[in-house]
């Protein structure tokens, strides 16, 4: 079974986001941590990336339907 694999442009465009905040969720450990491939490629596991995005919307789903009242 081959693995694939995306680059940091494929991710920021799917997620709607700047590459520098996605820099920012790996520096803090809130995204899962690149793999390096020679001297200047870096590149995510799809599946990897499918599962966390699937966790987050998970989550997000928990949230959306909690009943909270902060006050």
């Amino acid at each position: 079974m081959n693995e694939s694999y995306i680059h940091i442009d494929d991710i920021t465009s799917s997620l709607k986001i700047d590459k520098d905040i996605l820099k920012k969720w790996i520096k803090e450990g809130k995204f899962p941590p690149a793999i390096k491939i020679g001297d200047r490629s870096t590149l995510w596991s799809y599946a990897v990336i499918e599962n966390w995005v699937a966790q987050q919307q998970k989550t997000q789903e928990f949230i959306d339907n909690q009943d909270l009242d902060l006050n």
